[in-house]
């Protein structure tokens, strides 16, 4: 008995010393930049307590691919380095001569490309633009700067060339490089923490989908919880220059925060989500090519005073003109952290603005309670099998994707736990395997 008591206390015990020895916890994170994506790189943002990530950082690529000399993929993680960042480090290096459209007969011609032995390939979660290829890797390439692309493919083999590739099009741009090297990430590929997980790119149906073909074996992790306060960030967003008046409703289930009838953020009182709106240049013309939603959603995304060291850019939605960010941990999407679990920007032609976000972060790592430290999942195929077999239609199945399960621990209310898992998308929404299968 008296063990068990002792084991009750331990998990408040190290809670309290998490809050009191916070510098010495900000050290034990930066000797492992890979887990929380945190870059050597930061700015302060005009709060002055919120550090922030710059735009190249941001519009990193999530996944590397490595295909073998007999055509075998793996995707290469590494807990100690973040292995995306040694490769930008490396292209940042190379000299982007000129860029050009390679003629693609087919499909097939361009999953070749795509699944070339002997290569590297650099998954963005979506699509991006050359001009932001320029930014995030230090290149100055003149041409098809509003291209889009979603890969970028390095073949080993090749000391003059990269490519990037549209898979909506099956369109491939031609890079042309001067001192092209890959020794130095080839080094680090070696090192014994490179973990290599089975997969397979798909090319169909204008997508690439990222199939794991065994069963993969995944980390609980739990991390203690930080949280924005409303009425600090009520004066963040809709009194930046301290010269308005900023009015508070309290309604049944929300709080609202408003500057005359310009201005509006709703916060979910339950769920701590956030909905802004910014009407003040409304019907005001802007150019809202994609690239300049890309680079202004980001100057947006840093006034929220959301922490992302671990924020990443992961889609963008052509309805709502939107351009969505996500938590990743260990270089995978967290999901469940609003009812998207994403950060959403949406700025429209006519000058209106909307942010939907959350009041919750992920702050530091904690010891998980979970009685298991790892889990084992199935293969992405045995996951699409068991969804048709509970009745779901193949069609309509869409994305299959590893990530994490954000929920609140039982034991205490300031930690939160990611659980390793499969969403799929259906319906126009992400929801873990095992719920479909359960119907709940």
């Amino acid at each position: 008995m008296t063990t068990h008591k002792f084991r009750g206390l331990i998990l408040p015990i190290i809670l309290i010393v998490l809050i009191v020895l916070s510098v010495g916890l900000s050290m034990y994170i930066w000797t492992n930049p890979a887990r929380y994506e945190r870059e050597n790189k930061v700015s302060t943002t005009s709060s002055g307590s919120t550090l922030t990530r710059t735009i190249d950082d941001i519009y990193l690529p999530t996944q590397l691919i490595r295909t073998d000399a007999a055509g075998k993929q793996t995707l290469l993680l590494n807990k100690s380095v973040s292995l995306v960042e040694q490769f930008k480090a490396q292209i940042s290096k190379w000299d982007a001569r000129s860029i050009s459209k390679v003629r693609v007969t087919s499909a097939k011609s361009y999953a070749a490309l795509l699944n070339g032995q002997d290569s590297y390939v650099l998954n963005f979660p979506d699509s991006v633009t050359v001009s932001l290829f320029n930014t995030t890797f230090n290149q100055q390439l003149k041409n098809f700067r509003s291209s889009e692309f979603s890969r970028i493919v390095i073949p080993i083999n090749d000391t003059n060339h990269l490519y990037l590739l549209n898979d909506n099009q099956h369109q491939i741009y031609s890079v042309r490089l001067k001192k092209k090297s890959l020794k130095s990430v080839q080094q680090v590929l070696q090192a014994d923490k490179v973990t290599a997980i089975a997969v397979k790119m798909t090319y169909t149906n204008g997508a690439t989908y990222l199939n794991y073909t065994q069963p993969v074996k995944m980390q609980h992790y739990s991390y203690l919880m930080n949280k924005l306060a409303a009425s600090e960030l009520a004066n963040r967003l809709l009194d930046a220059d301290g010269n308005s008046s900023v009015s508070v409703h309290n309604r049944k289930d929300s709080q609202e925060y408003t500057t005359g009838s310009f201005k509006r953020m709703t916060v979910n009182k339950k769920l701590g989500t956030v909905y802004f709106e910014d009407y003040s240049d409304s019907g005001d013309t802007r150019d809202l090519s994609f690239t300049s939603q890309l680079k202004k959603s980001y100057n947006q995304l840093t006034t929220l005073g959301v922490p992302m060291d671990n924020i990443r850019y992961y889609g963008y939605d052509t309805t709502s003109s939107s351009v969505i960010y996500r938590s990743y941990v260990e270089g995978f999407p967290i999901f469940n952290q609003t009812e998207n679990g994403d950060v959403r920007i949406q700025m429209t032609a006519n000058g209106l603005d909307r942010y939907y976000f959350s009041l919750y972060s992920l702050q530091v790592p904690v010891p998980t309670t979970s009685k298991q430290q790892t889990v084992t999942l199935p293969s992405s195929s045995s996951v699409l099998k068991q969804l048709v077999a509970a009745g779901y239609k193949e069609n309509k199945i869409g994305s299959i994707e590893l990530g994490y399960q954000w929920s609140q621990n039982k034991s205490s209310k300031l930690v939160i736990d990611l659980t390793p898992t499969y969403y799929v998308y259906y319906n126009n929404a992400w929801r873990t395997y095992t719920s479909l299968l359960s119907g709940s």
